[in-house]
């Protein structure tokens, strides 16, 4: 008989022990606590891929459209005439561009015409035995303003040089969307040549298609 009151005092004692503990779960919860996971235990959770930071893509530009040529061997930058127009700055960088492990040369220079609007110049040069003899084909500067820019060019090195110029045609305003061409230049025997030229889609600035 006392065995089976003692039996009696543990399971009382044991579902005392339970209510205390449901009792202390509770008010956990209602005080704001997070619900218990019961289906992690026993598993294992998949990696989470970090998302990636693209912020370095655009480290050297801050985000903005490059033309490819950085940390010129030269750079001035000159006085405008009295109504804000001339050339305002002028970069050369030394490059080889055929790949005959001789530096040529592109010059870059900045025209202003005393408005919000202003335009890039591009000459290419092949170094001969010390010569610099001019191949840049007709039409290598941009066409830029305050609202957008109707043509840029990008200049590319790796794996092998080009020339990327995207362009479009004014209409009505500087500032409506128009059809934009890319076209490409690679060199070839000496020669700067055009290798592809498409259609691709209306803008308004074409440095958004780079």
């Amino acid at each position: 008989m006392k065995m089976i009151n003692e039996r009696g005092n543990i399971t009382v004692n044991i579902l005392l022990i339970i209510m205390l503990v449901i009792i202390a779960v509770l008010i956990y919860i209602l005080a704001g606590g997070p619900l218990p996971n019961f289906a992690k235990t026993g598993g294992v959770n998949s990696p989470v891929a970090p998302t990636p930071d693209t912020t370095q893509l655009f480290s050297q530009t801050g985000g903005k459209f490059s033309d490819g040529l950085i940390n010129p061997e030269f750079s001035e930058q000159y006085q405008l005439d009295e109504f804000g127009a001339g050339i305002s700055e002028r970069d050369i960088f030394d490059r080889d561009i055929n790949a005959d492990g001789v530096n040529d040369r592109i010059t870059r220079t900045r025209n202003e015409n005393g408005t919000a609007h202003f335009y890039y110049e591009y000459k290419i040069e092949l170094n001969k035995n010390g010569d610099f003899i001019d191949i840049t084909p007709d039409g290598f500067r941009t066409t830029e303003g305050a609202e957008c820019a109707l043509t840029k060019l990008q200049f590319v090195f790796k794996p092998e040089f080009r020339v990327i110029k995207i362009s479009r045609d004014w209409q009505d305003s500087w500032d409506t969307p128009t059809m934009a061409t890319r076209t490409v230049y690679t060199i070839e025997n000496d020669e700067i040549v055009q290798i592809e030229s498409k259609p691709l889609k209306s803008v308004c600035n074409v440095a958004d298609l780079f």
